[in-house]
């Protein structure tokens, strides 16, 4: 088979091969005659042209058409005599003292003798001049009168040889021949690449069926030798010319007949090789025919055995991860397929939802009727789960009658409350005949929405949790939504909320800085700025317990203003202690890239500390770039021209794609720490990890890696190509004083 599609394949390719290159010839051929046909047309309309100056011979004015006829007969060299008769064939007028042949008298008479004057408008003179003039040309042309009337003929003698040789530049192939042929199908001149064929006056070409104005092409035995010929024809309108441009095939197809014999050599050796190779193979085979023979009883015990034993392993993993009462997963399965649904949803901009059902009275219904109705009522409502939700949900039975779903990839958050709604409706119905017995349940739902509602599965299953009790409380039978109100600690919070104001005015917040360190020399290169609150009574309070509170009650714009301002200050501060300066980099939100005049409040910080905007580097995360991305362009923007160098945070861990490196104006990207974490484990993370860092640098961007904690997340970063990392490997976020220290240290060694 292989063979066979190797020689068909073969064959079909030399066949298309010879057929363009047929077509490329004939195309080129047909191309030739027509420019010829064409420049063949300019030199008879130039002739016709002469029979108008001829026309002031019989209106009176010799003198005047002698002078015209003269100079337009010396004007172009392919007119060698020309020469005026009037009606009674006597010659009025000639270029040259030649004397007319009987054949030219002849000529005349059947030109005069024409009723109107139109039936021809250029007649040829068979021409009986020696070999010299062998391609000299009589033409004889009517010259009319305003009433079209013969007036007499212009008999304008041209040189087809030299017209010939205006075409011997070109190369059209060693066995090349252009023919000029009359309607009679008489060869008046033949060119080839050597030079113009003297020609016999009687050898006669038959093209007279192909003749058009459209060009014609046909295989033939030209010139009878055995030779098959291919022969562009064009006959253009008006003209008693054909013109023919022919080429042999043989030399057309010379190069393909070379490359179509190497191929048929190659293939050849090829089939003898692969033949002698399947006959060595085949012979081994053979040999091993019986051994196989041998073995596969002893194979086919083998699989029979694996597959018990796969069996068994089913059997253990369903008992294992899945209820034996509903089929439905456990809880250990369903949290091991929660936490995988929830790193896919950090990489896209879906929404998913955790759904803690509870049946509203079950113990009655296992008190009163029995555990075996209890049993079968649960069997019931796990049935309708499955039919009420999609196939990409996930359902788990998490022990007695509570049961967890989780909804996948949701466009829209109301999505869950409409599912949640039909849940409600259809667990609600009553169920006949349980064994003889009709029971009506509704189900009381709490609902936590993924990432508002938390970002991890500890955190959901908690709000949902909340919110179930709460459709409890609230009369049963109902779905809730996860609120902050629900939350043990949502009156710390509002106390929080509350002095949030107090806070900034009266300077509780201050600045830790982490510095940043370039893996190829260790040096100190920036610094990173984050916030902290030092509490009269709570005493320092993180970012992570106070940020989400003052972007939930607008504050986060008021810390946003003043960690710059107090960036711009502790900068003033080193460079009056004369400490070198280095970027200090800072966190905007969401709502302050709403801001479009930020970059005028920055630009006047910038010139009250006398500070450089290169002083200045600004950090945003993918989510900040979500909710209006026009106007986060244009702020971006004006921040870079300012001068103000923009880094990408926890790259790799949003719902963006990288649509935004390209279209934001980035300078830096920084490599989340949960790539980071496990990068000495997981393969994975470090083919990312690496990845990132190329689509980076040919991007002309720098990498920083953050969380680095480890030296061996260090020497894998070095060798990835990292740029800078930060963490505490090299050094915690410590207080102004202590950067300063780290500031004239200048370098933070690796070991």
């Amino acid at each position: 088979m292989l063979l066979l599609m190797a020689w068909g394949g073969t064959w079909q390719r030399l066949e298309a091969e010879k057929d363009l290159i047929s077509a490329n010839a004939r195309a080129q051929q047909q191309n030739m005659a027509t420019v010829i046909a064409e420049n063949l047309g300019q030199v008879l309309d130039r002739g016709r042209l002469m029979t108008i100056a001829a026309e002031g011979w019989f209106e009176g004015q010799q003198a005047a058409a002698s002078s015209r006829l003269s100079w337009m007969s010396s004007a172009d060299r392919i007119f060698l005599r020309t020469a005026l008769y009037d009606r009674t064939h006597r010659r009025v007028y000639s270029s040259s003292p030649a004397q007319d042949s009987p054949e030219m008298q002849e000529a005349l008479r059947k030109v005069l003798a024409s009723a109107d004057g139109h039936a021809s408008p250029h007649s040829l003179v068979p021409r009986l001049q020696s070999n010299e003039q062998a391609w000299h040309i009589p033409l004889l042309m009517p010259v009319l009168g305003q009433d079209a009337t013969p007036r007499g003929v212009l008999m304008v003698e041209f040189d087809l040889g030299y017209f010939l040789q205006l075409y011997r530049h070109i190369d059209f192939g060693r066995t090349g021949v252009i023919q000029i042929v009359s309607l009679d199908g008489a060869i008046i001149a033949e060119a080839r690449q050597e030079g113009l064929v003297l020609q016999d006056k009687n050898r006669q070409a038959d093209f007279l069926s192909l003749a058009s104005d459209q060009v014609s092409s046909v295989q033939s035995d030209l010139f009878k030798d055995g030779q098959v010929y291919l022969s562009s024809v064009r006959r253009p309108e008006g003209q008693p010319f054909l013109v023919v441009v022919s080429r042999e095939m043989q030399d057309i197809l010379a190069d393909y007949s070379t490359t179509r014999s190497r191929f048929l050599i190659v293939l050849s050796i090829f089939s003898i090789v692969l033949l002698a190779a399947t006959y060595w193979v085949v012979r081994g085979l053979r040999r091993q025919g019986r051994f196989i023979e041998a073995l596969a009883q002893s194979a086919q015990q083998n699989r029979e055995l694996i597959g018990q034993l796969e069996e068994e392993k089913r059997r253990a993993f369903v008992l294992a991860a899945h209820d034996h009462l509903t089929g439905l997963p456990n809880r250990r399965m369903f949290n091991e397929l929660l936490a995988s649904h929830l790193q896919q949803a950090k990489r896209n901009r879906k929404h998913y939802a955790l759904m803690y059902l509870d049946l509203d009275r079950f113990k009655s219904v296992n008190d009163n009727m029995g555990h075996h109705i209890g049993d079968l009522l649960l069997q019931a409502v796990s049935s309708r789960l499955r039919a009420t939700l999609r196939e990409s949900d996930l359902i788990a039975r998490l022990g007695g009658d509570e049961f967890a779903v989780l909804l996948t990839a949701l466009d829209n958050v109301d999505d869950a409350a409409s599912i949640a709604a039909k849940l409600v409706e259809q667990i609600s119905l009553p169920y006949n005949d349980l064994d003889g017995l009709d029971i009506q349940v509704s189900p009381s739902i709490g609902i936590a929405i993924f990432p508002r509602d938390g970002t991890d599965a500890e955190t959901l299953y908690r709000h949902a949790d909340a919110a179930m009790y709460q459709s409890k409380r609230w009369g049963r039978g109902k779905y809730t939504f996860y609120d902050t109100a629900l939350n043990p600690a949502g009156s710390r919070f509002f106390n929080l909320e509350q002095r949030f104001p107090k806070a900034i005015a009266e300077q509780e917040l201050v600045l830790h800085f982490q510095p940043k360190v370039r893996l190829s020399d260790y040096q100190i290169v920036g610094f990173e700025a984050l916030v902290r609150w030092e509490h009269p009574e709570l005493g320092l309070i993180f970012p992570n317990d106070f940020i989400p509170l003052a972007e939930q009650t607008g504050h986060i714009v008021d810390i946003g203003n003043w960690v710059v301002e107090a960036c711009c200050q502790q900068l003033c501060n080193w460079k009056t202690e004369g400490l070198p300066l280095v970027p200090i980099a800072f966190n905007v939100s969401a709502k302050q890239l709403q801001d479009e005049q930020l970059h005028q409040q920055i630009s006047s910080l910038l010139a009250t500390y006398d500070l450089a905007a290169e002083s200045l580097e600004m950090e945003i995360t993918e989510t900040c770039l979500v909710e209006s991305m026009d106007v986060a362009i244009a702020v971006l923007g004006k921040l870079e021209q300012l001068g103000i160098r923009i880094a990408l945070d926890d790259f790799g861990s949003g719902f963006s794609g990288l649509d935004y490196i390209r279209n934001f104006p980035i300078h830096t990207l920084k490599i989340d720490r949960s790539f980071i974490n496990d990068i000495r484990n997981r393969t994975d993370d470090a083919v990312i990890v690496t990845s990132i860092i190329t689509l980076a640098h040919n991007l002309k961007m720098n990498v920083i890696a953050e969380g680095v904690e480890l030296v061996d997340q260090l020497i894998h970063l070095k060798t990835a190509g990292c740029d800078m990392v930060q963490g505490y490997f090299f050094s915690r976020p410590v207080p102004a004083k202590a950067a300063s220290e780290l500031l004239k240290q200048s370098f933070l060694s690796p070991s």
